[in-house]
């Protein structure tokens, strides 16, 4: 029936006595401990399996003391009174009570759900409570109770005299408390459907319920006692709550017990996730132990505490934090010690390791780790007053795979909830570059400045080092027989093997038999493992070879660095057998998985097996946008083109071969700019790029682009490495001279970007020489504007090294020729003014 609801006050009930603050704060700690120890409501609040999921005090709705939400949806609006009456007055107690219920069901039956418990009451799922003492007349606790239940059953039910008199009270209030509420006509249907929803409950808080209370509590605490503290702490919060007219759901109420000195088991429905969680950290520990030991001579395990653990530890006490570092650095160990470290230290921690798992969703890695809740579930459950740490272990091990949305996902979750959980997790410095997400969930102030990657002053992090000298030093003295296979190395290898994971290659050799003479050529990270891999891997011939081609294939694939057991062992399971002995690879999770040793070794061996360098030469390999392979074989393609880089003294082949790359306008951009960065890398002498030169002056198409690709990967270079050496690039601007048109646009950025830095006389006059060609050339454009304009920038700023021919190429400019209108008067003027000046 349509009607106006008259205005009514949405937040009464009236002052309350001492006893009756008191009361409500008790049945506030009833509500509490119901939601401690997940349990449903009383049963006569006949609500099935529902549980209070949160609580609030002193609301802005009718019945206001206290409004519960639960977990099937609904809403519980208590009204709590130490005692009343039944009364047919309206200003009555119970009158009162009797009104605020109407006022609430009005207040639903308009409300737009704006505040959640404003909307239509649903006899399933809500309740308005009166919670009354035990010194309440048994009319109000018994009879009314029954007579409510009776009359809202189907059809209705036989009530006694008592009972007639009990709703026939009952109803006088509704009908009185509907006409002052609303214009409506009253329907003597109201108080039938009122009575579906309205529970009358007696509580002795300090008799059986707190008894009832107590028992229920004993669960969530080591000790009957401590349950009682837990009620007392209930009993007191619930007070501030009235008073500051606040709420608590369940994370919030355990956090504020903790805080009051309060130890509380976890909830009773995720006990056994933390269990899981902490076993699989403790697996994960021991798996990641390898990467803090070395082994020269069987049974001997050597372990150095990183210098660097002090400041790692102290930077990860101050928030979330990536630890990076190039391949091979020890960021495995450094965070292994760091879990231990806190683990000794009393913290929560959860250790997980990238690479140990191949998950597509949130959901998968639920199922990997066999939990019954979600990750972030169970952490936010896995409560605390002190802090805890999530630590992740190569977030670079999902390669560009689904997997790195799941991590992902993971991190950013878990730092938008803000609770006591710190994330610390490892990634290579070549992920990071390619990983803009991480860079913004890290954002932040790098903590340690001695510590600091280059390219990353937004994002708090810390870079791992190799060893130190007196690190290093300390391991040779621990372990003779490397420091023997060390003693008169060439200083190349030396310093090859003060990087932690060349230091494990190397010791493994060592166990190998191999003397120092084996040793003596290697000066390379790429010499070091070829060795590796003719010891380890080519003496077990074509089997083992092909065993590991299965393995790299199915890995590719997936973009997970491991494989499925079944895969690996295909055709011959002995080769498998073989190399999981000899170290080369590993199984995880009771070997239904195997990984390599070390990511480094993945890369190593899919160069070895997957890519081909002629085909790579002769352009016949590509690599697609569309197969999205860039992050998993963006470093085994490193150490093909260091392979092709080494083969001959002018690196024809290394140009040939990285022109087919950056050429491909259809190739994956990872690969693309991983590529750019090699050339900008590499490049020592002028030698080593002069072909490159003549091959842009010839027109090579595949040469300009390596060269614009190189330029824009060295300018962000010389902002990390200004120690760069800048001879192999002034000497490419100087031989492209002859024929800039190609790469008039990448030259000029070329030298704008290194002009101010140049010194040396003669370099300057090569610059000075590639200046005046390209105002040369931008002289002859039909419409030059800005490139004459910024070319005579760069020969105003290399004028010294050739007065006259930059005197003579300038003062083309104010020839007959229009150039005032190609390049703008204003800019013309300003020219002539240089011009004038010099």
């Amino acid at each position: 029936m349509a009607g106006t609801a008259k205005s009514h006050n949405i937040g009464g009930g009236g002052a309350a006595t001492s006893a009756g603050i008191l009361f409500q704060e008790q049945i506030g700690a009833i509500i509490g401990a119901w939601m401690l120890a997940e349990q449903p409501f009383d049963q006569r609040l006949d609500l099935g399996a529902a549980k209070p999921d949160w609580m609030r005090f002193e609301t802005e709705a009718p019945v206001d003391d206290i409004l519960v939400g639960t977990s099937a949806g609904g809403f519980v609006a208590v009204q709590a009174k130490t005692t009343a009456s039944l009364s047919r007055e309206i200003a009555s107690p119970f009158g009162k009570t009797v009104s605020q219920f109407v006022r609430h069901w009005l207040a639903c039956r308009d409300g737009d759900g704006s505040l959640r418990w404003n909307r239509p009451l649903d006899a399933r799922i809500d309740r308005l409570v009166l919670a009354v003492g035990p010194q309440a007349p048994a009319q109000l606790r018994e009879v009314l109770p029954a007579a409510l239940r009776l009359k809202s059953q189907p059809g209705g039910g036989e009530l006694n005299d008592a009972q007639q008199r009990a709703f026939a009270d009952f109803e006088a209030c509704v009908e009185q408390a509907w006409t002052k509420a609303t214009d409506l006509p009253y329907d003597p249907a109201m108080a039938r459907d009122l009575a579906a929803l309205i529970s009358v409950v007696a509580f002795d808080p300090i008799g059986l319920a707190r008894h009832a209370m107590t028992t229920s509590l004993a669960g969530m605490v080591r000790s009957r006692a401590d349950a009682a503290a837990v009620l007392s702490g209930l009993e007191a919060l619930c007070g501030e709550l009235m008073a500051q007219r606040g709420g608590v759901d369940l994370v919030a109420l355990r956090r504020k017990l903790m805080g009051r000195g309060i130890s509380l088991l976890p909830p009773p429905d995720f006990r056994r996730d933390i269990e899981r969680l902490r076993a699989h950290s403790t697996a994960t520990a021991e798996t990641l132990e390898r990467f803090e030991v070395i082994e020269a001579v069987e049974g001997d395990r050597v372990t150095v505490v990183r210098e660097c653990q002090n400041a790692v530890r102290d930077a990860a006490i101050g928030g979330h934090l990536l630890i990076v570092g190039e391949p091979g650095a020890g960021k495995s160990g450094v965070v292994n010690a760091l879990a231990r470290d806190l683990r000794r230290a009393g913290s929560d921690v959860v250790e997980l390791a990238v690479d140990r798992y191949s998950v597509e969703t949130l959901e998968g890695l639920r199922h990997e780790l066999g939990l019954t809740h979600g990750v972030i579930e169970t952490l936010k459950a896995w409560d605390g007053t002190e802090p805890a740490w999530l630590i992740i272990d190569a977030l670079d091990a999902t390669r560009g795979g689904r997997g790195e949305g799941v991590f992902r996902a993971l991190i950013e979750e878990v730092m938008a909830y803000g609770g006591r959980w710190n994330i610390v997790a490892s990634i290579r410095t070549f992920d990071l570059r390619m990983g803009q997400q991480f860079r913004t969930l890290f954002k932040g102030t790098p903590p340690v400045e001695g510590m600091i990657e280059p390219g990353f002053p937004a994002v708090r992090h810390l870079r791992v080092p190799s060893w130190t000298q007196s690190e290093f030093d300390q391991l040779l003295a621990r372990a003779p027989a490397l420091a023997a296979a060390l003693a008169n190395v060439p200083p190349a290898l030396r310093d090859l093997a003060a990087i932690p994971f060349n230091t494990r290659l190397l010791s493994d050799l060592v166990k190998d038999g191999l003397v120092t003479a084996d040793l003596s050529h290697i000066e390379t990270q790429s010499e070091l493992l070829q060795l590796y891999w003719e010891h380890r891997v080519e003496r077990h011939a074509a089997p083992a070879r092909a065993c590991i081609l299965r393995i790299v294939t199915a890995m590719v694939e997936a973009r997970a660095l491991r494989a499925p057991f079944a895969v690996a062992v295909q055709s011959d399971a002995s080769a498998l057998d073989d190399l999981e002995r000899e170290g080369v690879l590993i199984s995880v999770d009771n070997r239904r998985w195997i990984q390599f040793r070390h990511h480094l070794l993945f890369d190593f061996a899919a160069a070895r097996v997957m890519l081909d360098p002629e085909k790579l030469i002769q352009g016949e390999l590509r690599f697609g946008k569309a197969e999205a392979r860039g992050l998993m074989l963006g470093p085994a393609l490193t150490f093909i083109l260091r392979e092709i880089w080494m083969r001959e003294p002018d690196r024809a082949a290394f140009w040939t071969a990285v022109g087919n790359i950056l050429s491909d306008r259809d190739g994956d951009p990872v690969i693309r700019s991983a590529t750019g960065r090699i050339c900008a890398e590499y490049p020592s002498a002028v030698s080593d790029i002069r072909i490159l030169a003549g091959r842009i002056v010839a027109d090579d198409a595949g040469a300009a682009q390596a060269f614009i690709h190189s330029c824009g990967a060295l300018a962000i270079r010389l902002e990390d490495y200004p120690e760069t050496p800048m001879a192999p690039w002034v000497g490419l601007a100087r031989q492209i001279a002859p024929n800039v048109a190609t790469v008039a646009g990448t030259l000029r950025f070329l030298l704008f970007r290194i002009v101010g830095s140049v010194e040396d006389a003669d370099q300057r006059k090569d610059l000075g020489v590639a200046a005046r060609a390209l105002l040369e050339y931008s002289l002859g454009l039909e419409q030059p504007r800005n490139a004459v304009s910024a070319a005579v920038d760069l020969v105003a700023e290399t004028y010294g090294t050739d007065e006259a021919a930059s005197r003579a190429l300038l003062e083309r400019i104010f020839s007959p020729c229009p150039a005032s209108a190609l390049m703008g008067p204003k800019r013309f003027n300003r020219e002539r003014r240089i011009s004038g000046s010099l």
